[in-house]
């Protein structure tokens, strides 16, 4: 359905003049912004001035109220008119360069032939719905009247001039033409500005992206040396080799702190590169907030700084189940109440819950500690960023945590904010939606099938481990030691593959990350081969993985265990299932 608003001859330098006057105003009227309404008319006017220059041209302006309402703008000209297509105008014809200003201004920009001349359309989305009918109405007798008032004023300034002389004539005729000049600068300025714009924006979009790939990379590629790091130094603390004096104990223990500190690095930069590139899912369940407090009293009691200060989670009362990814908003609480306990000396750090109707839950935080200026209570919130201070004695962060938190929140159809006075504390408001919808299915259960009938474990069996980090191999074989056990390695996919056909393992350890053949190849077809099909298999991996690797993996393997957090007891539990089937020759 189309709604016509006005049209125009346009046959002289004036007739452009107008032409582009009337555009902007229509533009205006019908809720463009500013600079909208500049790029409207700019591109009207360099359309119009083609269609004049053969003094037979013809515009008008209509308004199409379909789902996505627009203005169109309709230019007739003659088939001669020079830049309008490219080459000879066939019967599709192609937009000339005299177009490409336009296309570059517009949403949409088209060209057809009819009855032997050109028809050029350009449109424009609405920014918002369409006005109503008595404002349309109004705006197109108001357009009329303008245009007979010209009219008659042309007519009668004509014969005045005529009257006068013809050398008045032609000087007014010398300072339309001087105008028209400008104005073909002008919009030649505008638009090459535009142009420029563009390409800084389309570069600072590649610059970005291209961060972000690096961030991810290299993320990615420090994980595993410094997962092993971390799990060596734990291998030495828990005396698997042997006993440590003290001094040997108070230097792998700085080790593994520092291991874990640059894991906790590594794992923010590589939350936040996932939400920029738009990759990071939200996964939500049905849980209770009394739920949600109850495992994050256990988990950050141990994480007081200052035996003067206390935690408490206010008791929920009446508050209703939430349908939303609990990991990520216990991650974002978990970072606001660690934050809030490092810096507060005395008092308490109080965490509480509040549901408004609109159907947005609030979490707040607040604690009785330094406090915040109000200068940088916006700079808390870039990455990388620490407020400098006296308070910062001791305390230690990487800078990600308020910045990751406030996009986890974002994320979640919230936001998060933060209120303070320097000296008298502060109060984080984390704010999500009550119920997070997506098409997306949940995560797949990832519990394991029941184990069969335990076989006979009095002979040893075999573990093939096939990864290419040899410190990963190594770990896996102390932590896993167990005189029922022998261990068999494999460094490639390939390997991997020929080493489970030939001594047929009692399991097989599999990182995914494989030069050649990576593990999801290696799993298929371990799965595709029937003297191999029924071999356990564990995943141990390095990498984050998505909804629909889990999905893919769940169904053909024993378990998933992370490098970054392996520990002895979870990957023997793993292990022992795997064993406990039918004996398998080894």
């Amino acid at each position: 359905m189309s709604f016509f608003l006005f049209q125009s001859e346009l046959r002289t330098g004036q007739d452009v003049v107008n032409t582009r006057q009337r555009g902007r105003h229509i533009a205006q009227v019908l809720g463009f912004e500013g600079q909208d309404q500049v790029r409207i008319a700019t591109a009207i006017s360099e359309v119009a001035r083609l269609a004049a220059s053969q003094a037979n041209g013809h515009i008008e302006f209509i308004l199409e109220e379909t789902q996505s309402p627009s203005l169109l703008v309709r230019v007739r000209a003659p088939a001669s008119t020079p830049g309008l297509v490219s080459g000879v105008p066939p019967a599709a014809p192609r937009p000339g360069p005299a177009l490409a200003p336009a296309q570059r201004l517009m949403d949409r920009v088209s060209l057809r032939v009819e009855d032997g001349g050109l028809v050029l359309e350009l449109a424009h989305r609405l920014p918002r719905a369409a006005p109503s009918s008595y404002v349309l109405q109004s705006l197109r007798s108001e357009l009329e009247r303008q245009r007979r008032s010209n009219a008659v004023d042309e007519l009668s300034r004509q014969n005045e001039e005529l009257l006068r002389t013809l050398e008045e004539l032609q000087a007014r005729k010398a300072e339309v033409d001087r105008l028209n000049r400008e104005l073909e600068e002008t919009n030649r300025g505008v638009v090459a500005l535009y142009a420029e714009l563009e390409e800084k924006a389309e570069a600072l979009r590649r610059a970005s992206d291209m961060k972000t790939r690096f961030i991810s990379n290299v993320s990615h590629e420090l994980r595993t040396p410094i997962s092993s790091v971390v799990n060596l130094s734990r291998l030495l603390l828990d005396r698997l080799d042997g006993p440590l004096n003290e001094e040997q104990e108070k230097q792998v223990t700085f080790i593994r702190k520092s291991g874990e500190a640059l894991q906790e690095l590594i794992d923010d930069l590589l939350d936040l590169a996932k939400i920029e590139s738009g990759r990071s899912e939200v996964l939500p369940t049905r849980f209770s907030v009394g739920e949600l407090f109850g495992s994050l009293r256990g988990m950050l009691r141990p994480l007081k700084v200052n035996e003067g200060v206390a935690l408490v989670f206010d008791e929920p009362v009446g508050l209703p189940e939430l349908h939303t990814d609990e990991r990520k908003l216990s991650q974002i609480l978990r970072n606001l109440v660690s934050n809030a306990l490092k810096f507060t000396q005395r008092g308490e750090v109080r965490v509480s819950a509040m549901v408004d109707p609109r159907g947005v839950v609030e979490f707040a935080v607040s604690d009785t500690g330094v406090g915040i200026a109000p200068e940088d209570q916006e700079r808390i919130f870039e990455e990388f960023v620490q407020v400098e201070g006296p308070h910062q004695q001791g305390v230690k962060g990487t800078g990600l945590g308020l910045p990751l938190s406030r996009r986890l929140a974002e994320l979640l159809g919230g936001s998060l904010s933060v209120e303070s006075q320097k000296g008298r504390g502060s109060t984080f408001r984390a704010r999500v939606a009550l119920d997070y919808t997506q098409r997306q299915k949940p995560l797949v259960d990832d519990e394991p099938v029941e184990p069969e009938a335990p076989g006979d474990a009095s002979r040893p069996r075999t573990v093939l481990l096939v990864d290419d980090d040899e410190v990963v191999r190594y770990l896996l074989k102390r932590l896993l030691a167990d005189t029922s056990l022998q261990f068999r390695e494999a460094t490639t996919g390939l390997e991997g593959v020929r080493l489970a056909n030939q001594l047929h393992p009692s399991a097989i350890v599999l990182d995914l990350s494989l030069p050649g053949m990576d593990g999801f190849e290696v799993l298929e077809t371990l799965r595709r081969e029937s003297t191999t099909r029924d071999i356990p298999v564990i995943i141990h991996t390095s990498r984050s993985l998505t909804e629909q690797e889990r999905g893919r993996l769940l169904p053909h393997v024993l378990g998933i265990l992370s490098k970054s957090g392996l520990t002895r007891d979870a990957a023997f539990d793993l292990l022992q299932r795997a064993l406990s089937g039918p004996e398998r020759r080894s």
